[in-house]
């Protein structure tokens, strides 16, 4: 923008310019912001012309290069409670997880949200998580643990045999850890702690070459110019047995993108598409306006703006809708601030967003019609399509899943987790079937985290003295018949100590309508800290990246912004607060509240007898339906 321009009179000379281009304020931001971004003067933008923010996260804090960087250790709020002081399991007094499980995560499937948030906010905190954090993946060698079955399990027992047991992986750590009580064992994240894009550019330039057209600053499309190109370079992608196939396949047949996960499931593969097209949609744009710039020029610049804008996401517009409140103002950066992913949000506070997770995905179009599956099914079961959502995008389109997920409802915020991640999550080939919750309160066991009374002190809340005190942080659910019932098996389980219940549980029955008191400090706690200790975030005036006026245009783009400029999605058939759905207003309410009991069945457990292989034959085990 020249000198002597008002924002709204540049606005108003783009709207005039505008013809076939989606009349949108968003898209005016972003305008705004690429013409006023490169006639900012050299002096105001020295460190954003000399320095490009690394993709591993290292040499963020100059003082503290490591800090926040790929395979950093993970930082502590409490002391460890590893059961010798080193490294074994913490809680091996505890009942098995699955069985508490299945005492306070068993529910009914098809409760809606209280608050009415989507299953697009759902959805989209796997991409919070994604873009700051990955620490469940295995060591090696591989550390095997059993997390024991009750006999007569429902689902992993039906004929009662016993001796039964869920395969449980432990942590990658640092090796250098782990051997003494003054070293105790401490795991590591394998992506940035920073909010850097790494979801969206992984963290190796290696890996995001593979990705790269190295034309005109985007990222490689197929024909259709909209998606990501199939993994024919075989870079390493996570790629999990099918369940229902109950074999691995080919890496060639999923999507390229930056993040090992992003084929997961269909809502996770969804926004990974999203976010590769707002690249390319927002590095179009700098090139059509200059472009005398080079690729790599035109790259990093959207680079840029894609990050800040996903900042802004993720602080502004996610975290205050999935809690219910704001972060603190930010004051600037600061470099004594560790932005380390602590053990308490990876293992237990973040996870919390596993309630809000339907067993299925809706999908529509722009005139409120709701597309069923090849097989009759009103949504896309999740337990059905693990690592096969490359197909799921073979008849689906991305506007349809992105409509129908911000038509859906998200499941009732509680403690209940639904049928498709609670008994039908994907497993490895020799148990195709786990369970999310068994397995939440396992990594925590395997991270050392304190009890749950121990945490709430740390976090300045009020230690229970009492089973009464608990019953008084969430009146609303104790004081029903069910929450009776939840108390008594709680104070059974734990042999009436309310000293040594694990954190997740604890705070799981904290929840009411969102987060409860703990889950949301350590929340707040963790984003704070990733915010304020960021060099590069977007807000930081210092670092020359952006000017204040631009700074303000970030701050007004919206995942709303982001779905109609980078999708063919029209601004009125989408919702302008993606994360809520108000019956009233908002475009193309959902049929109904999704259940499990809507849609086909899913495969049952199974698993490979590799005790039983013969030459050209593996023996397969079918588990009691």
């Amino acid at each position: 923008m020249r000198p002597h321009e008002t924002i709204s009179s540049w606005l108003r000379g783009v709207m005039a310019s505008m013809s076939s281009t989606k009349q949108l304020f968003g898209l005016f931001l972003v305008f705004f912001i690429i013409n006023n971004y490169f006639e900012t003067t050299v002096s105001e933008k020295f460190y954003s012309l000399t320095e490009k923010q690394r993709y591993d996260g290292w040499f963020n804090n100059l003082a503290h290069p490591e800090w926040g960087s790929v395979d950093g250790q993970m930082t502590r709020k409490t002391p460890p409670a590893y059961s010798d002081g080193v490294y074994m399991l913490a809680g091996m007094d505890r009942p098995s997880a699955r069985t508490l499980s299945t005492l306070f995560m068993k529910g009914e499937d098809g409760m809606p949200s209280t608050k009415n948030r989507t299953a697009l906010l759902a959805f989209f905190g796997q991409v919070v998580s994604s873009e700051i954090v990955m620490a469940s993946e295995s060591g090696c060698p591989i550390e095997m643990h059993e997390i024991e079955i009750d006999k007569c399990d429902e689902m992993y027992d039906k004929d009662c045999e016993g001796g039964k047991y869920i395969p449980f992986h432990r942590a990658g750590y640092d090796r250098t850890t782990g051997t003494s009580p003054n070293s105790p064992r401490q795991q590591i994240n394998r992506v940035s702690s920073w909010i850097d894009g790494s979801f969206i550019y992984s963290t190796s330039e290696a890996w995001l070459n593979a990705m790269r057209s190295f034309a005109n600053g985007t990222l490689l499309t197929d024909g259709s110019g909209k998606m990501p190109v199939k993994n024919t370079m075989r870079v390493p992608l996570f790629n999990n047995p099918v369940p229902h196939h109950l074999r691995t396949l080919s890496p060639e047949r999923l999507y390229l993108l930056g993040d090992a996960r992003s084929n997961q499931n269909p809502a996770l593969l969804s926004f990974s598409i999203l976010f590769f097209r707002w690249h390319n949609f927002i590095a179009n744009q700098i090139e059509e306006k200059h472009p005398e710039l080079s690729d790599e020029e035109i790259f990093q610049k959207t680079r840029r703006i894609v990050i800040a804008s996903l900042q802004n996401v993720i602080a502004y517009e996610y975290l205050p809708a999935f809690l219910g409140r704001s972060l603190p103002p930010y004051t600037g950066y600061k470099m004594d601030v560790h932005p380390g992913i602590s053990h308490v949000f990876q293992t237990a506070a973040f996870r919390f967003g596993h309630s809000l997770i339907p067993p299925g995905i809706y999908r529509r179009d722009e005139k409120c019609n709701f597309k069923a599956t090849v097989k009759g099914d009103p949504a896309i079961r999740l337990c059905s399509n693990w690592w096969d959502s490359n197909m799921v995008m073979t008849y689906s389109t991305l506007e349809e899943m992105l409509m129908g997920m911000a038509s859906q409802l998200a499941e009732k915020e509680d403690a209940v987790l639904c049928s498709d991640i609670r008994d039908k999550l994907f497993g490895p080939n020799e148990f195709s079937r786990r369970d999310l919750g068994a397995l939440n309160i396992m990594r925590g066991r395997d991270n050392g985290l304190a009890d749950y009374n121990t945490v709430r002190a740390s976090f300045n809340l009020k230690k229970l003295k009492s089973w009464n005190d608990l019953e008084a942080i969430n009146p609303s659910l104790f004081k029903e018949a069910h929450g009776k019932e939840l108390l008594k098996r709680l104070k059974r389980s734990y042999r009436n100590s309310i000293d040594n219940i694990d954190l997740y549980i604890g705070g799981m029955l904290e929840s009411h309508g969102g987060p409860g008191p703990l889950f949301t400090s350590i929340i707040l706690d963790q984003f704070t800290r990733v915010r304020d200790a960021d060099r590069f975030w977007f807000e930081n005036t210092e670092n020359g990246m952006f000017t204040p006026q631009e700074i303000a245009a970030i701050r007004k783009i919206t995942l709303w912004d982001i779905i109609v400029n980078a999708t063919d999605i029209g601004s009125d058939a989408i919702q302008k607060n993606v994360f809520f759905f108000n019956s009233t207003t908002d475009p193309c309410p959902q049929p109904v509240q999704l259940n499990a009991s809507m849609m086909m069945p899913c495969s049952y457990l199974k698993g490979f007898d590799y005790f039983e292989v013969r030459i050209g034959k593996i023996s397969v085990k079918n588990y009691p339906r």
